[in-house]
């Protein structure tokens, strides 16, 4: 029981607590105790996932303000401040760790890379325990997931089908009924439908749901595991239970796989064979649906068979009325361009090293998500966050729309367009400018000299070059 769990964790690090109440302001006092809390849990982040999570694990948490306290057994951040032996606090934001809520593999020295989580005061310790492993075990499925980048992008086309968007409105209702019921008889209805879906009616779509179910899917399904104890189906419940069941655009997909995804790990590793290493299976290259379907024995044969009784005992018709009356809601960029007049295009030059972008950006979709248009084509309606942080140069946009074009990567360049509804800044300004520096509604973008300025531009549709 989590209460029992989160209490017997406080208990025994009481004495610390009561050492360090007259040393430490409420800061370091609140972040300190995040820490602790999270570090001597340990053992179970570890049992989870074995090979995901140890004692020396380094973490990072930091509020709003940049302040942060550092957990590693290793050698720390220079200009820290010891609060505890392995606890450093930094009164100064760290180098690149904006107010983004949380950063992977952030850099330490001796080659060491640590996960970093935001706090403020009024969350829930739990919900950002949770985003603490869950962005961490990104950083291990880079490290020992094999073909971790697959299937990133559904032509949104498929979604113009009322078909389609019905069967995944119906599959997703059947997953919650089955992780609720954990009858066998209603696993097997879901996944005779997901079967069908992928052998009969949309096998791109079901690929690409497979593709991150296997690493949102493991990755929330360890964040609410390992943050939760014994009440983390409770939290998978409510989780699903506050899911959109629209599935109208490619984001709505990408975000029911957190839940589905989560909830076939969970089947998988409740009727599993003990000597069944299905997570070993996961890391090199299976879904958590070939699992589910392998380990419950659902043939091809059978589910086409049992589909048309499967989806009639559950009401399709019902779903398929709906989904006639709705349509796929994509906003495209010229939906945009039809609403705001200010436009900005900013083209950056890439490093590649070991054939990999070193593309250090962070995003929060917000209500409106994201959408890829195309393969490396990545459409963010209003974007609650875009950063991008380099030597010396940033970019951070908040509460606008963004393009990121990333089709040209293998030739080294990338460029990222953001809108304004007023100007963001007139030619004469820029050209009096040495370093660049941008601020428009709540954004800013700075860069120093040797940026240059499209001759193409106007003050409508502003060029730049880093």
């Amino acid at each position: 029981m989590l209460t029992h769990f989160l209490f017997a964790v406080t208990v025994s690090l009481a004495p610390v607590a009561e050492h360090d109440a007259g040393q430490h302001n409420e800061t370091q006092k609140e972040l300190l105790q995040f820490a602790t809390t999270t570090q001597e849990s340990h053992r179970h982040f570890a049992s989870v996932w074995p090979g995901f999570w140890a004692e020396n694990t380094p973490f990072i948490v930091y509020n709003h303000e940049g302040q942060a306290v550092l957990y590693t057994t290793k050698e720390p951040i220079p200009g820290e401040q010891k609060l505890a032996a392995n606890y450093y606090y930094y009164s100064e934001r760290l180098p690149n760790l904006t107010d983004f809520p949380f950063d992977i593999n952030y850099p330490l020295p001796n080659n060491q890379v640590a996960t970093a989580v935001r706090v403020g005061s009024g969350d829930d310790a739990t919900d950002r325990r949770d985003t603490l492993l869950h962005e961490a075990f990104h950083g291990y499925q880079r490290a020992e997931f094999a073909d971790v980048g697959r299937s990133e992008f559904l032509d949104p086309k498929h979604l113009d089908e009322a078909e389609i968007r019905a069967m995944l409105q119906l599959q997703f209702a059947l997953a919650k009924q089955a992780h609720e019921s954990r009858e066998e008889e209603d696993i097997r209805d879901w996944l005779t439908v997901r079967v069908a879906l992928s052998e009969v009616i949309a096998s791109e779509v079901s690929v690409y749901l497979g593709d991150v179910e296997r690493y949102e899917g493991t990755a929330h399904w360890v964040g609410i595991q390992a943050s939760s104890a014994e009440h983390y189906r409770d939290n998978l419940n409510n989780f699903s239970n506050n899911f959109p069941e629209l599935f109208d655009t490619t984001f709505a997909i990408r975000s029911s796989a957190y839940v589905t995804g989560a909830l076939l790990i969970d089947l998988v590793s409740d009727f599993s064979d003990s000597d069944n290493n299905w997570r070993d299976a996961i890391e090199q290259g299976k879904t958590p649906y070939e699992l589910a379907v392998q380990i419950f024995g659902i043939s091809t044969e059978e589910a086409i068979a049992r589909f048309n009784d499967v989806i009639a005992q559950h009401g399709f018709s019902d779903y398929m009325a709906r989904a006639q009356t709705t349509k796929s809601d994509l906003v495209t960029v010229a939906d945009i361009e039809a609403s705001y007049p200010y436009r900005l295009d900013i083209t950056l030059s890439v490093v590649i090293n070991d054939g990999r972008a070193e593309l250090p950006m962070s995003f929060f979709g917000g209500d409106k998500g994201f959408h890829q248009l195309e393969e490396n084509l990545l459409f963010l309606p209003n974007a609650e966050t875009f950063q991008l942080t380099m030597p010396d140069s940033m970019i951070d946009v908040r509460n606008a729309p963004v393009l990121a074009d990333m089709r040209k990567l293998g030739e080294r360049e990338v460029t990222y367009s953001f809108w304004s509804q007023s100007p963001i800044i007139t030619i004469d300004a820029l050209e009096s400018m040495n370093d660049l520096k941008l601020q428009f509604g709540q954004s800013i973008i700075q860069s120093p000299a040797g940026w240059t300025l499209d001759s193409t531009s106007t003050n409508e549709h502003l060029r730049i070059t880093f």
